[in-house]
């Protein structure tokens, strides 16, 4: 209940984690009354950060348990609501599947099947609203793989529609538009934003995608305003677009640890060697390193004469990356002291923290992340980070409270 005892709009939580998407909502004024998650950090996380409402039973918890095993019917029935009443659903299905940076099976593996499982669960527990969360990579993502370098060389005109960059993404926007055709059914739209555009000192591209029932309103009107809440812009277009320029690091630096930080990875002491030829304050990557060092830094990931790389790997610019006071970071990764996605402090020659992570991303300052320092790093860099998260929940939140 709200002061004024009105009840709050009650959200389901699937694929829960860290619980970033929860977090922003609830700043918006929801109450998450059910949550999920398959791996024991997460639901020891949720365990410990949500003590007191595990405890008064106004959150129930899915402790561990495979969302393909959770019928809708005994989600509905522990959070006490019916078919069509809850007011919002969220969540995340793994992402490894779809990302950029990852091996991008797709619906071949598990984790990729558990997005058509989400959209079941809409169509059967029928929220008022809905808000899919997923890497931008999802948009490009082929229904059959084929790796990068085999593609830049092959005859795009000769791949089968299925092997077409988008073939997988258009399956999936297929069944979620059949939501639309229900009876009380849903209108979608979707788009990638840009945390940094938010407020949020961190370069972060998500793909959002969002239904809401016909009878609560629009979800291009919602998206558009969403969008248009978005303050801030890249420095170069900021003065042009009439917004703030991006927030940076700077913003966040009086919060920032110092050179040896409790819940802190490590590098190798052949990084540390490396990192500090990189200069502090301003940041940089690997293209610093004096030339007698490049070579030997790289090794595997330097130029190569395999016709079907040379001069295609891209800027590598998260190889021995520092970040810079005066840029929002990077997107976070899952772990900060891999060699192609380094996060190293702008000052110290060290990864980011937990704290620092956690503190980029909004999370709030009592969170205790559980289980070991890798599933901690994990669960805070696959978040959506919370402000972000709160601007899509205050316009929802706006939209079926109107209606």
């Amino acid at each position: 209940m709200t002061q004024n005892n009105i009840p709050r709009p009650k959200v389901i939580s699937l694929f829960t984690c860290g619980m970033g998407m929860d977090s922003g909502f609830e700043k918006a004024g929801f109450q998450t009354v059910y949550a999920n998650d398959i791996t024991k950090f997460a639901c020891d996380t949720i365990k410990e950060v949500k003590k007191k409402e595990l405890k008064e039973q106004t959150l129930h918890l899915d402790d561990e348990k495979n969302i393909f095993e959770i019928t809708s019917d005994s989600i509905l029935s522990n959070v006490g609501l019916a078919k069509g009443e809850s007011d919002v659903l969220i969540g995340g299905p793994p992402c490894q599947s779809f990302s950029t940076a990852g091996m991008r099976k797709g619906l071949k593996d598990k984790r990729g099947m558990a997005v058509m499982e989400y959209i079941k669960k809409i169509k059967e527990i029928k929220p008022k609203a809905f808000v899919f969360e997923n890497v931008q990579g999802i948009k490009s993502m082929a229904m059959s793989h084929i790796s990068f370098y085999d593609r830049i060389v092959m005859d795009e005109s000769k791949l089968d529609e299925s092997q077409k960059r988008g073939s997988l993404f258009t399956y999936i926007e297929n069944e979620f538009r059949k939501l639309e055709e229900e009876e009380h059914g849903y209108s979608i739209d979707y788009d990638i934003l840009n945390a940094a555009d938010f407020g949020v000192p961190q370069n972060r591209k998500r793909f959002i995608l969002i239904g809401i029932r016909n009878e609560f309103g629009n979800a291009t009107e919602v998206l558009n305003e969403i969008k248009s809440k978005a303050k801030y812009a890249d420095p170069r277009k900021a003065k042009k677009l009439g917004k703030k320029e991006w927030r940076t690091l700077e913003t966040l630096k009086d919060k920032f640890e110092g050179e040896n930080p409790p819940d802190c990875a490590k590098f190798s002491n052949s990084v540390v060697e490396y990192m500090s030829h990189v200069p502090k304050e301003i940041g940089g990557c690997w293209v610093d390193l004096p030339p007698e060092l490049k070579k030997k830094a790289m090794g595997g990931a330097a130029d190569t004469d395999d016709p079907r790389r040379k001069g295609k790997q891209g800027g590598r610019t998260g190889f021995y990356r520092r970040l810079s006071w005066y840029k929002p970071s990077p997107t976070l990764v899952t772990s900060p002291t891999q060699m192609g996605t380094c996060m190293c402090h702008p000052t110290y020659d060290r990864p980011l923290s937990l704290k620092e992570y956690a503190l980029i991303q909004g999370f709030p300052a009592n969170w205790k992340f559980q289980g070991s320092l890798t599933n901690r790093y994990r669960m805070i860099g696959e978040a959506v980070p919370v402000e972000m998260a709160k601007t899509i929940a205050d316009t929802i939140k706006k939209h079926i409270d109107n209606a």
